[in-house]
């Protein structure tokens, strides 16, 4: 591996001679979208390597099934949650760090840089643990840091790819790390390898049918994980209602069972009928849902990098967090981002939460007017395990 100080390789792990390499990112559903490019360009450089996952209940959903991912290890979050002293909870850490164990994992790679995700590589009895991102709190006494430089600017999943790269997996290097015969070397797609089950599309669909939302409609997520990231209700339903009378589209609203108070400001709100699947859908059927969307709105939350993912174009709402790191890959063209406009925060922190909600319903509908006409030349199929060209 290259060293960033002075360009000398310096080999760490070669996985030529490993069997059996371990992914640590539990959580969230827009991280594991973000890191699963790793398994991809891990198995494309050493199709011998047998892969694991381990990922909290809540989100393991999005790398099941991977072509890439050879056994997915399930953290019980809504178990460990109510503490780690528990008696449930102590049965339920011995239980999965026994089956971490059995297999026998040599390297452990941890794209998280957090103890809940560390501590898997220690109880599971990897003996090499390296930390691939920013390692926090007691991270560093737990594993060997890789040489990456933080870029704020620079996507997260090429941040994430680049500690694939310096365990030898070929793609994008930067100049730092280009060897004279890499310099000119073509560049392998980013591959994001999720997967949906035949089931869970044909699910989707009768529900979508039940709607009278097919073949053609937009999806539309209102929620996000934190407050500060939800545009407001009210556009959203204005919004809706727009795309419906005005272009005759269907819109259908998508989310979690603890979303159903938004569905329900949503039903008060909309002069439209509201077509919603919020809480009607598992998670795979979900990412059905937004796959087959002829655009998906949504703000900074896990079904925008699940939309990019599979080449459905997204158009995102985004206020403090930035849309060059986080935002849907490939897509930044789509994102709305109002946050460099602000002169009442500082620089490098948002401390008022409101640049989100300069965003008006009038600069979403162009912005998705715009993005309907993008996408009415692009025949690129979509399909369950897709592919995005690197920007």
């Amino acid at each position: 591996m290259r060293d960033y100080a002075d360009g000398a390789v310096k080999p760490v792990v070669d996985l030529n001679r490993v069997e059996r390499l371990l992914i640590l990112k539990v959580s969230s559903m827009g991280d594991i979208v973000h890191a699963s490019p790793v398994a991809a360009a891990l198995k494309r450089a050493f199709p011998h390597l047998k892969i694991g996952w381990v990922a909290e209940d809540r989100h393991a959903g999005v790398i099941e099934g991977s072509p890439c991912v050879d056994r997915l290890h399930v953290v019980p979050y809504r178990v460990l949650k109510g503490g780690w002293l528990r008696r449930e909870s102590w049965r339920a850490v011995r239980a999965l760090a026994r089956e971490i164990r059995a297999e026998r994992y040599q390297v452990a790679l941890d794209l998280q840089g957090l103890l809940k995700s560390a501590l898997w590589g220690v109880l599971g009895g990897v003996p090499i643990r390296l930390g691939g991102h920013r390692m926090r709190e007691l991270t560093p006494l737990l594993m060997r840091r890789l040489p990456l430089k933080e870029n704020p600017k620079r996507h997260v999943v090429q941040q994430y790819l680049d500690a694939a790269r310096l365990l030898g997996a070929s793609g994008e290097f930067p100049e730092l790390y280009r060897s004279p015969e890499e310099a000119h070397a073509p560049n392998p797609p980013v591959v994001f390898p999720l997967f949906i089950p035949d089931t869970a599309v044909a699910s989707a669909h009768a529900k979508l049918s039940e709607l009278n939302a097919l073949p053609r409609f937009i999806s539309m997520n209102p929620s996000a994980g934190r407050v500060w990231k939800r545009w407001d209700i009210a556009r959203f339903a204005e919004l809706s209602d727009r795309i419906e009378a005005e272009w005759g589209v269907p819109v259908v609203f998508v989310g979690g069972p603890g979303d159903k108070p938004l569905e329900e400001r949503l039903a008060q709100l909309k002069r439209q009928p509201l077509r919603s699947l919020i809480g009607r859908t598992n998670l795979k059927e979900a990412m059905a849902v937004v796959r087959d969307s002829w655009v998906h709105v949504c703000g900074d939350t896990g079904t925008a990098h699940i939309a990019a993912a599979f080449g459905t174009p997204c158009v995102s709402l985004f206020g403090p967090t930035d849309p060059d790191r986080t935002g849907p890959y490939g897509q930044r063209e789509r994102a709305l981002y109002l946050r460099p406009q602000c002169t009442q925060c500082p620089a490098d922190r948002c401390v008022r939460y409101e640049c989100l909600q300069w965003i008006t319903v009038e600069q979403v509908l162009e912005q998705i007017q715009r993005t309907v006409a993008d996408s009415s030349t692009d025949t690129t199929p979509r399909s369950a395990s897709s592919s995005a060209s690197t920007p």
